[in-house]
């Protein structure tokens, strides 16, 4: 099939969104043609709407003005927004998604983004969608969930199939659940050719709350990387030698401690919502985490993870930069000995080497889930934001994991091999077209 990839996110900084999106395109790209894909500036971009003096008019004005530096300034962000709010609605698409059809139509007129989303569905046989972690249903809804179900909806009105895969459903640990935009896309969801969610939590969440949706568990795409850095069943001695061919010609090179054993630490999506609080207490943990007598090394998988680097200048720890090249990092996670992190996809990277992880809390069930689907004996979630009392445990669960040396990598490497043979499974769901 000629397939419209929705939810190509390998042109964001997130580590997770580049690796799984990269991943999830090369095995759809072994069976079938993916002939353009809708990217994060796609998502992102604007579709306001204006009865006053015309979408021709206030789009372009509001894609200038509706922007967050602009909106913050004093007094001029509230003066441009009452604006923009008194012509139109800046934002545009709403849980109407047939209305947001409307919206994204009328700026063929002077969005190239426009143009390029309608193109793309009427060239293609159906359109594969990433779900990744976008079905959180938060209040208000996301932007990026309401685009890419609108997406859905106009394949759907087409006649084309919509494949929603490598997809998370949860609640928000904040707001709850937002039964409306749940309904909107209960409805998108039921009336798709397939639906594969990545783990037990989510598959629990469509029968809950979704029960006219028939889903399918698989694996997160992202497992199918394990070839990469796993080329037997026998857990890897931390080498320098293994990491270089992944920093070749990326005009970066690998950390210092990467010459021997050490243990990596990353950030959570929870934490990067109160930056100030996250440095001091990770600050606290990573001081506590050089008891264990290995090197630390920090690695922000995300912009939220921006605060990791004040915590390096706080600690005196390397930090591995953001701007990595993808394999290149989870490389460095897969070599790791063990690894504290509230990331869901950096985990399985860490998974695919054998790394142990040690997890914090996340903006979803994210971190409790990749536990139960690595096989954790008891899963345990620590808080984004670690007291004291959850600092000493962390220590001492990560100088445990270090003493169980290759026996733990052992056991990980073999979940995660079944876990990339199940997770190639999604192509048996797409129908085969001449």
């Amino acid at each position: 099939m000629k397939l419209l990839y929705v939810g190509d996110n390998s042109d964001r900084i997130n580590w997770g969104c580049r690796a799984t999106s990269i991943a999830l395109r090369e095995l759809l790209a072994r069976d079938h043609e993916v002939i353009a894909a809708v990217t994060g500036k796609m998502i992102e971009a604007r579709y306001p709407v204006s009865d006053r003096i015309g979408d021709a008019l206030y789009g372009p004005l509001a894609q200038r003005l509706y922007r967050k530096k602009l909106r913050k300034l004093p007094v001029v962000g509230a003066a441009v927004l009452g604006l923009l709010e008194r012509l139109g609605d800046p934002v545009g698409l709403t849980l109407d998604l047939d209305r947001n059809i409307d919206n994204i139509d009328r700026a063929r007129a002077y969005s190239p983004f426009a143009r390029a989303l309608f193109d793309a569905v009427e060239a293609c046989d159906a359109i594969a969608v990433n779900g990744e972690g976008d079905l959180i249903f938060t209040t208000p809804p996301r932007q990026k969930l309401l685009y890419i179900l609108t997406v859905c909806r106009l394949a759907q009105t087409r006649g084309k199939p919509v494949y929603y895969l490598n997809a998370m459903l949860s609640e928000c640990p904040i707001d709850g659940i937002h039964q409306p935009t749940v309904d909107v896309a209960a409805r998108i969801l039921a009336d798709s050719a397939a639906v594969v969610v990545r783990e037990p939590a989510s598959y629990a969440f469509v029968q809950a709350h979704m029960p006219a949706v028939r889903a399918t568990m698989l694996p997160d795409a992202l497992f199918t990387w394990r070839y990469h850095f796993t080329h037997s069943d026998r857990p890897a001695r931390p080498a320098i030698e293994r990491l270089l061919p992944f920093f070749e010609h990326t005009g970066h090179v690998p950390p210092k401690v990467a010459s021997g054993a050490y243990v990596a630490i990353s950030g959570s999506s929870l934490a990067a919502r109160d930056p100030a609080r996250a440095r001091s207490t990770y600050t606290n943990m990573v001081r506590k985490l050089k008891a264990v007598g290995v090197p630390l090394l920090l690695i922000p998988t995300c912009g939220g993870d921006r605060f990791l680097i004040d915590v390096a200048t706080d600690t005196g720890v390397e930090l591995l930069p953001l701007e990595t090249p993808i394999l290149a990092g989870a490389a460095i996670l897969a070599n790791a000995r063990a690894f504290v992190s509230g990331r869901w996809h950096p985990s399985i990277m860490a998974a695919l080497g054998g790394t142990p992880c040690v997890f914090l809390g996340s903006n979803s069930h994210k971190t409790l889930s990749i536990q139960t689907l690595l096989e954790y004996a008891d899963p345990r979630e620590f808080s984004a934001f670690p007291s004291d009392d959850d600092v000493e445990t962390i220590v001492r669960q990560t100088r445990d994991l270090l003493a169980a040396g290759d026996t733990r990598r052992a056991q990980i490497l073999d979940v995660s091999k079944r876990l990339a043979a199940d997770a190639a499974q999604c192509l048996d769901l797409l129908e085969t077209r001449p």
